[in-house]
């Protein structure tokens, strides 16, 4: 059976699939149970044995579904013969017509694993870089070059696990190219990823949570509704963008944490808009005398567990669009708010809707843009619905009027990460998004009977943090170039008036009328 650790999610020091039988720190391969076979390297050459004397044994499915990919690894280095057994298991899967045109280096130098880490902080994480390429003109109809090299990584892992060490597929190398050239593969050799392999350093007990089957498998014919590929959100059915948000959100999301600069923006506005409750109430029954605040589709939960620790004069509650995602970030708040739904985005599964006029604030973040435009006037008056009278709603949302824009079309034209995950991501959302005209916000204030008391932009121009965060894997003119021209920029985004007219961050503070 796995390993448990009954209190926490995470099992330090690695956790091999099958309970005692795993390589412990260390001892290299474990001793054998008896009757398992063992090999001898000089009976044959043809690449069928190795020079292992015992191999563990495993169950195939506790290691099938026991493997995690690591993301924290030991110093400790990995025996030379448990690299050679994990790439043997590799080079045993399948490939096109048979045709086995993969070359691997295992890359244990600490120099060249510097150097590699320079190209992308991905390889600066575990003691063995095993980097996988595949013949560069061979089998590319379908990819099948791609799909023969994929099989290989994937044997490797599960091996790598049943043998109690970890494993990462590293996608983002910082440049196939300038990965063979460190490690000296030749021009007709196509880098096709890289697998990071050591002793974990934690290894997290559960998996991620899979989409249901019946969600993603048919019969005969396909008799579904694939989530889309698109970054408009008129393109999605609300029912297919909760489906696609509870997935990332409930599977350990990674990706898309606010930035330094997000955060220092949203400081700015609550000072600026909202300064009251920063403190808790004094006293008896000072939860009865805190505010109420509802955050609006808030997907993470992050910013809301922000809010709930700058502004301890409010209870925080959630709405959202499914209540399984209502209920994660409810949970980040102390003391746990209550997880709401939004019935116009989705059925709500029997989740409560907010109550009509409880709410002394409401606030939405990011999340107006991400909604059907044919949705987004009705979910300001639903939020304004919410609002006691004289209560404020303070939103958030990327301005069109900004950079914004024009830095994601450079972004999918340039070297940045490529495949539509990037852009159904984009800071600060998960989903679809688009960014919204600043008339159109108050347009949709004004019809829901909401007067704006308060406006502040920021961020004209990106933060040098920012720019030296995007372009951390560019090499070259074109990286320094661009970092060089973050302090220019900084100074250009002071002038007065630039970022009330041209911030891509847009917060407004519109109150209900007390009658």
């Amino acid at each position: 059976m796995m390993p448990r650790d009954p209190e926490g999610d995470e099992i330090s020091q690695g956790s091999p699939a099958q309970g005692g039988n795993g390589a412990a720190a260390g001892d290299g391969i474990p001793d054998a149970p008896e009757g398992n076979p063992t090999f001898d390297a000089s009976a044959a050459d043809d690449g069928t044995q190795r020079p292992l004397a015992q191999l563990p044994s495993a169950d195939f499915w506790e290691v099938l579904y026991g493997r995690r990919s690591i993301r924290k690894f030991t110093d400790q280095p990995v025996d030379p013969e448990l690299v050679d057994q994990i790439m043997h298991a590799g080079i045993w899967a399948p490939s096109s017509c048979n045709y086995q045109m993969w070359d691997l280096v295992a890359v244990t130098d600490p120099g060249v694993n510097a150097t590699l880490a320079g190209l992308s902080t991905q390889m600066a994480n575990a003691p063995v870089n095993i980097v996988i390429s595949y013949g560069r003109d061979f089998s590319e109809e379908a990819w099948a070059n791609i799909q023969s090299a994929s099989a290989l990584i994937q044997n490797m892992s599960l091996a790598a696990h049943a043998l109690g060490l970890g494993t990462f597929w590293i996608t983002q190398t910082g440049g196939a190219e300038e990965v063979r050239e460190v490690v000296g593969l030749p021009y007709d050799r196509m880098v096709i990823a890289v697998l990071a392999l050591g002793h974990p350093k934690v290894t997290p007990r559960r998996g991620p949570k899979r989409r249901p089957l019946d969600q993603v498998t048919h019969r005969d014919h396909y008799a579904g509704r694939p989530i889309p590929s698109s970054v408009r959100p008129d393109d999605w059915a609300p029912d297919l963008l909760a489906t696609y948000q509870r997935a990332r959100v409930l599977n350990g999301l990674r990706h898309n944490k606010p930035r330094a600069w997000e955060q220092r923006a949203l400081g700015e506005a609550l000072a600026a808009l909202l300064p009251e409750g920063a403190e808790r109430p004094a006293g008896e029954g000072t939860e009865d005398n805190r505010g109420r605040w509802l955050d609006v589709l808030p997907c993470t939960g992050i910013v809301t567990a922000r809010l709930a620790t700058d502004r301890k004069g409010f209870r925080f509650d959630v709405v959202e669009r499914s209540p399984e995602v209502a209920e994660f970030c409810a949970g980040r708040v102390s003391p746990r708010g209550a997880a709401l739904a939004w019935p116009g985005d989705g059925d709500g599964d029997g989740a409560e809707a907010p109550e009509a006029e409880a709410y002394d604030v409401v606030s939405c973040f990011f999340r107006l843009e991400g909604v059907r435009s044919e949705e987004r006037a009705g979910l300001v008056a639903e939020m304004a619905r919410w609002l006691k009278p004289g209560g404020k709603l303070l939103m958030g949302f990327v301005s069109a009027r900004s950079f914004h824009p024009w830095t994601e079309r450079l972004r999918a034209r340039g070297r940045g990460p490529k495949g539509v995950e990037y852009v159904l991501a984009p800071d600060p959302n998960i989903g679809p998004f688009e960014p919204l005209t600043p008339g159109d916000v108050s347009g949709w204030l004004s019809e829901a009977g909401l007067s704006e008391v308060g406006r502040l932009g920021a961020q004209p121009v990106p933060a040098p943090e920012e720019i030296e965060f995007r372009t951390r894997n560019m090499k070259g003119a074109l990286g320094r170039g661009l970092r060089a021209m973050g302090g220019a920029l900084g100074a250009a985004g002071s002038l007065p008036g630039l970022a009330g007219r041209y911030g891509r961050f847009q917060f407004v503070v519109a109150r209900r009328p007390r009658s």
